[in-house]
């Protein structure tokens, strides 16, 4: 099929390098041929786009990038931005289906009144979590109005994409879900790149445990107080830790919050890094991090970093109440969960003991490695997504 791919997220971002362009990457391997539309941010250079464009050329994909502008109306300039590209790419490039990845592709792609059959890659529920989040006032006007678009466009999509086996429970009890082909497809991992353990790297007793908190780090999404707070007990217990986070553009909250705790500048490395680079880095650590604070509608999140931390060899400490991580929790021994209880200084030290223990065990970088394969390879999401647009094209045919 002639496929528009349609992405509120830069290909240049973390996100579009590991999620997006794999999976498409992919499906053209598999015979379908694609135009593919992305939001890329105003930093990035003349040098990063015209890589890109190489890149994207030799996997004979045509790229249209946009704008990502900010400022005042800057939504509704890039909404506007994007209704006319689709009707510049309806024009000349026809498409026989159209893959709208999160709600504000299918808002732009709704909104422009098109009537191609689409793919609503549900990354998340977005409406319900802004008003979580507080940019929405329940039962106002816009966000019920952005509600009935959201409706609308599951109800009305030709397949749909969900995270997590959660989300699409919860997805059905708070949709009307077609009868159409439904995969859960998780955020998933280029094992490839994680080939060599780290050489079962071992630290002598003087060598302090290093932590790792990779990608976002903006409250109240986001918690690096939380995971600032749980070095801080782990320092109080005596543990010899470091803590370093790896993001690309929330410098100033992390070292607002390790301030707020009287965090020891010196235990602490703020730093961004290019997204090739991190597998390779990721062996460096003894431990992975992931602070998401949960509600009803993030719980059923599917973090990226989870995938990559396990690829990596490193067992994960997360906070409790995201799905995927609690079950992991219980269902594997690569994942272990704390609470805000524990964080607010309820960890004793048999318990920061057995955590110690946790991720230091012989083979645990194995068992790691061995779960990424399971759940989270970028292969197994490739077939599925291969799968699904089969099933498409037989449906339209």
């Amino acid at each position: 099929m002639n496929s528009l791919y349609i992405t509120y997220d830069g290909l240049l971002d973390p996100l579009g390098q590991s999620q997006v362009l794999p999976y498409v990457e992919s499906l053209i391997s598999a015979g379908h041929s694609f135009t593919l539309v992305s939001y890329e941010k105003e930093s990035r250079s003349d040098e990063e786009i015209l890589a890109m464009k190489i890149r994207l050329n030799v996997a004979r994909i045509e790229w249209v990038p946009l704008l990502f502008v900010t400022g005042k109306f800057a939504t509704a300039k890039k909404i506007i931005t994007g209704i006319i590209t689709l009707w510049k790419i309806k024009l000349n490039f026809k498409p026989d289906l159209v893959h709208l990845r999160g709600f504000m592709s299918v808002l732009i792609y709704r909104i422009s009144l098109c009537s191609t059959p689409y793919i609503y890659d549900f990354r998340s529920f977005t409406v319900g979590e802004w008003m979580e989040l507080g940019k929405l006032r329940e039962h106002s006007l816009f966000y019920n109005l952005l509600k009935i678009i959201d409706q609308k466009a599951v109800k009305s999509a030709s397949a749909l994409v969900v995270l997590e086996k959660s989300a699409e429970l919860l997805l059905r009890q708070r949709y009307n879900v077609p009868d159409v082909p439904l995969k859960v497809i998780r955020t998933c991992t280029d094992l490839s790149l994680y080939q060599t353990l780290k050489d079962s790297r071992i630290t002598s007793p003087s060598e302090p445990m290093r932590f790792v908190c990779l990608g976002g780090a903006r409250p109240p999404v986001y918690r690096p107080d939380l995971a600032i707070m749980f070095l801080s007990l782990l320092l109080k217990h005596d543990v010899d830790c470091h803590l370093d986070f790896i993001n690309e553009r929330d410098h100033d909250d992390i070292f607002i919050a390790a301030e707020k705790v009287s965090f020891p500048i010196e235990k602490l490395s703020v730093r961004s890094l290019d997204h090739q680079l991190i597998a390779q880095e990721l062996y460096n650590y003894d431990c992975g991090l992931i602070f998401i604070q949960p509600t009803v509608l993030r719980r059923v999140c599917s973090p990226t970093k989870l995938g990559e931390y396990l690829a990596a060899g490193l067992p994960v400490v997360a906070l409790k109440g995201i799905a995927v991580l609690d079950d992991l929790s219980i269902n594997s021994t690569c994942v272990a969960v704390v609470d805000h209880d524990q964080l607010s200084g309820a960890m004793g030290v048999e318990e920061v003991h057995n955590l110690i223990h946790f991720i230091k065990r012989p083979g645990v970088d194995l068992a790691c490695q061995a779960l990424a394969a399971q759940e989270f390879s970028l292969d197994m999401a490739g077939r599925l997504y291969t799968e699904l647009y089969a099933e498409i094209e037989n449906n339209l045919s």
